[in-house]
């Protein structure tokens, strides 16, 4: 896949969540403003207030014709916002400022504020990413059903400012104990299985949050599919087995662990409803039908960080 070196922008708007992480909304404006060039265009940086419509946010952004729009803030913030850049043609820039960045990390942009800042002022490049869509929303890093939605929907912002990722790891250890794993029905294109399984994940982004640890071994963004992983584990050795595949990036040698790809559709039915986490949100409950969005979305990234 092609990428067209760029060099700053001409219009660009930055919408703040200043409920993630530890960087305050001026904290942004004063790393933007030291980065950014001389006569190098608009630059407007937004905080939405609450119940402010995010989407229609960026949208009247861009029908007002920023040609960038800028989400400072967690994966949530960055899913939002990109969802509102969907057919528009305009680019995303990403400043990481929540608990796991998980398309920042998968993208290699910088996660220190200032580093992000300096990207999107140049030098830098465009690339094309793909998406999930679920009943008209897209998503861009994992769908998770399974300990993930448990853990999302259990950890509190307080421990994630306390502890960062450690905050999912403790509220999945402690949900583990007596979590049992559920039947799936899962239809990937023309492939289906049945699983008895702990977590099935779709993943568009490889990256678990944690530097080097993946879904897959092959898992990427711009490769037009997603990749089903699921997790067979049934016991607790059976899950640490898995979990050392994971690091060792040995998927496919582990019996506990299977790998489907789907570059049209993926529909998942469960035992029982279980709730859907979509980019780090909770999204709903099974069953889950999801398509494939090709190249779905233009983002800022350094020149030697997506393969082609």
């Amino acid at each position: 896949m092609a990428m067209a070196p760029e060099v700053g922008t001409s219009r660009v708007f930055v919408i703040v969540n200043a409920k993630s992480g530890n960087s305050s909304p001026e904290d942004v404006r004063k790393a933007s403003k030291a980065h950014r060039a001389e006569g190098s265009g608009e630059y407007r940086i937004h905080e939405p207030g609450a119940g402010e419509d995010i989407l229609a946010i960026v949208r009247g952004a861009v029908a007002q014709g920023f040609d960038t729009v800028v989400a400072a803030g967690g994966d949530g913030t960055v899913s939002v916002v990109a969802n509102g850049l969907i057919g528009s043609g305009a680019r995303l820039g990403i400043i990481p400022l929540g608990t796991a960045n998980v398309l920042a990390r998968e993208l290699g942009i910088p996660l220190a504020l200032e580093d992000a800042c300096a990207l999107l002022n140049g030098p830098n490049t465009t690339t094309s990413i793909d998406a999930m869509k679920v009943k008209g929303t897209h998503y861009f890093t994992q769908i998770g059903i399974g300990v993930d939605a448990f853990m999302i929907r259990d950890t509190t912002v307080k421990h994630k400012r306390w502890l960062g990722n450690g905050a999912y790891i403790w509220t999945a250890a402690t949900r583990f104990i007596g979590f049992r794993t559920h039947r799936f029905s899962i239809a990937a294109d023309d492939r289906r299985a049945r699983p008895r399984a702990l977590q099935v994940v779709l993943a568009n982004s490889g990256s678990l949050g944690t530097s080097g640890l993946r879904w897959g071994p092959d898992v990427r963004v711009n490769d037009g599919q997603i990749d089903v992983c699921i997790l067979r584990a049934q016991t607790l050795l059976n899950f640490l087995s898995a979990g050392w595949s994971v690091i060792r990036g040995r998927h496919r040698e582990d019996r506990n662990i299977q790998l489907l790809t789907a570059r049209r559709a993926v529909a998942i039915h469960a035992d029982r409803p279980l709730p859907v986490q979509g980019d780090g949100e909770l999204i709903g409950e099974t069953p889950l039908e999801v398509q494939v969005v090709p190249r779905a979305l233009r983002v800022i990234v350094p020149r030697d960080q997506v393969r082609n």
